[in-house]
């Protein structure tokens, strides 16, 4: 009997609400890798940042949730960075 590869869940990226497999966890919240890069390579003055910053205002909500978490950084789909 063959072993079958467990694909990842689907999330919905906190930024852009698209369903996606790939990106960043912070505080168990998705953010996909094409919104990683726009807003790493949105400069302050452009209209954009204000409303990533408030998409990014989210993650307070669960800020709770998130000091109770394994201090762990998931990246990617299989969460390489965080693994000790």
């Amino acid at each position: 009997m063959a072993m079958q590869e467990q694909v990842p869940a689907e999330e919905t990226c906190l930024i852009c609400g698209r369903h996606e497999v790939e990106g960043i966890h912070i505080c168990n919240q998705l953010i996909c890798d094409s919104c990683q890069k726009r807003i790493v390579e949105t400069e302050v003055t452009d209209w954009k940042y204000k409303y990533y910053m408030n998409k990014l205002a989210k993650l307070r909500l669960n800020l709770t949730q998130c000091t109770k978490e394994a201090n762990v950084i998931h990246a990617g789909t299989g969460g390489e960075a965080g693994k000790h």
